[in-house]
């Protein structure tokens, strides 16, 4: 099919003269893109939900809301029955970490994955082992555990689990 030419010369005068000012539109192609965690990759996803329950543990200047000798913390909405049953070994962790040798920044990370991994799973005891050392990883990571709003309760685990060296968590993974 080829183009005819409808206008008349004296119609395609009057319409240039009367379009002369009128530039050229440029034509923008937009995109809107859905910020959702839900389109990311499997993996990409994993990631993110990992960081942001490690983004609970960027602060340290937070006062002690526990005791120290022995070691524990119950959330105010957690029945302290729970925590003597913790304190006795009723609650067996189903997984182990390890955090000897790591720096603060890598513990705060095994943390949020182990945190995420537990609410994944459904796991509701683990026991982090932070060994003795120069007492660094001991001072904060119940600081930075009582911060995270699915940790219920953390008590010294006994000694059949490492005792003063580690401590047993309560994860409410609802």
């Amino acid at each position: 099919m080829s183009k005819q030419n409808f206008l008349k010369s004296k119609e395609k005068f009057f319409f240039r003269e009367y379009f002369k000012e009128a530039k050229k539109m440029i034509q923008d192609t937009i995109y809107h893109v859905k910020n959702n965690v839900y389109f990311f990759s499997r993996k990409k996803r994993i990631k993110y939900q990992e960081r942001l329950h490690s983004n609970y543990f960027s602060c340290s200047t937070i006062k002690n809301k526990f005791n120290k000798d022995p070691l524990y913390y119950c959330r105010y909405d957690f029945n302290k029955k729970n925590l003597n049953k913790l304190k006795k070994g009723y609650y067996v962790p189903e997984v182990l970490l390890d955090v000897h040798g790591f720096n603060q920044d890598q513990t705060k990370k095994e943390l949020g994955k182990l945190i995420y991994f537990c609410i994944q799973k459904k796991i509701n005891c683990i026991n982090i082992m932070h060994g003795y050392g120069k007492k660094i990883l001991k001072k904060n990571i119940p600081i930075w555990l009582s911060r995270h709003p699915n940790v219920i309760a953390f008590h010294q685990a006994p000694k059949i689990l490492g005792y003063d060296a580690a401590i047993l968590v309560l994860i409410d993974f609802l």
